[in-house]
């Protein structure tokens, strides 16, 4: 570090002469921040380890009660925080119950007691709200509330914990912890306590209000009222109605059950309608119909497909008797094969001596030839 005038330092450093002028030196080996500069190093590298750890954070802060049931109050009792806060106190709302945890805050047993404080408190349900306060003072004063482990009290706390520590200016680790910061420890027992003159205007308002609905609604059932009043008539009356609307039901019943009798027999007679037209003898009757009119044209289709048939066949017989090669025989040809039933067409199939077979058209012929004629 480089050193400023004014600052409070520790060194090590080895004392040496100079002879020629008779002057003593110091030859420094290491140079560190004192007093304060050194309480203040100490609060900055605290407080980057702790936000980073997330103690800082606005989503672990607890809401203060709205109406507390009991304050809980954590500072020395001879200090002026004390005062102030009861005056307060006193003064916005004197029915709230203060349970008070005595404690040092300052010097080296200041952090444990207070410490000791936040968890006694956690431990008796009574308070449902702890204000963490003592005056102002210089950095070495309020050191007690720059401790890691009160810090850590605080976070772990169950009961939401007001830090109001020293003056506006003054800041310590506890109020960066702590659910709520107040600059001073009278504007911390303000945020916690309902002003009871306030609460007295509210309660005016509220009875003034309640005061004039009630006003209201006694008119309206007045109001009410009357109009019952007036349709209130006498029993006989009412009873004359009864009976004449009695009658008026008594005759429209009888309509109704008249209407639905002749629906009744309307639907009745329609299926007995649909069922004579679906009676078994009379679709017997028509199927016996419908089946000897298609056995007729059945009948009659067959034998015309007959005639065609027997007409076709006897005009192809014609034709067929006309290529038939029995009909050419009768007209005098024959069929000459031999010995191996091959048909001879022409002369050079055979020579003389061969044995034929001659087809007539009635009869076979078997022949030998004696000669061959050239044509």
């Amino acid at each position: 570090m480089r050193p400023q005038n004014g600052q409070h330092v520790t060194v090590l450093a080895t004392v040496s002469l100079y002879p020629e002028r008779g002057d003593y030196q110091l030859l420094v080996e290491h140079l560190q921040l004192a007093g304060e500069g050194l309480l203040q190093q100490r609060y900055e590298a605290l407080k980057r380890k702790l936000a980073e750890a997330g103690l800082f954070d606005t989503e672990h802060k607890k809401p203060t009660p709205i109406f507390p049931k009991r304050i809980g109050l954590i500072t020395s009792k001879t200090g002026a925080a004390l005062q102030d806060i009861l005056s307060v106190l006193k003064r916005r709302c004197p029915l709230i119950p203060i349970a008070l945890y005595p404690c040092q805050v300052q010097g080296e047993q200041a952090a444990p007691q207070l410490i000791q404080a936040i968890n006694q408190a956690n431990e008796d349900p009574i308070c449902d709200v702890l204000i963490l306060s003592r005056g102002g003072g210089s950095i070495e004063d309020l050191w007690a509330f720059n401790s890691e482990q009160l810090a850590y009290a605080i976070f772990n706390s169950k009961i939401p914990i007001v830090s109001a520590v020293g003056h506006e200016i003054d800041f310590t680790i506890a109020d960066f912890v702590a659910d709520k910061r107040a600059p001073t420890p009278s504007t911390a027992a303000e945020m916690i306590s309902p002003d009871q003159l306030e609460l007295a205007a509210q309660l005016n308002r509220i009875q003034l209000h309640f005061e004039q609905s009630l006003r209201r609604k006694l008119l309206h059932a007045q109001q009410h009222l009357q109009h019952l009043s007036k349709r209130l008539a006498h029993p006989a009356q009412k009873l004359y109605h009864r009976t004449q609307k009695l009658d008026d039901l008594s005759e429209l019943l009888l309509k109704i059950i008249h209407n639905l009798l002749e629906r009744r027999k309307y639907e009745l007679k329609l299926h007995f309608s649909r069922l004579n037209h679906c009676n078994p003898s009379d679709q017997v009757e028509r199927f016996n119909t419908k089946i000897s009119h298609i056995k007729q044209s059945l009948e009659h289709s067959m034998q015309l497909t007959l005639k065609n048939k027997r007409d076709v066949f006897v005009n192809n017989a014609e034709k067929l008797h006309t290529l038939s090669p029995l009909a050419t025989l009768q007209r005098g040809y024959a069929i000459v094969q031999n010995e191996k039933n091959a048909l001879i067409t022409q002369a050079k199939q055979i020579k003389i001596g061969d044995k034929i077979k001659v087809t007539l058209s009635e009869g076979v012929l078997d022949c030998q030839v004696k000669d061959i004629a050239s044509v």
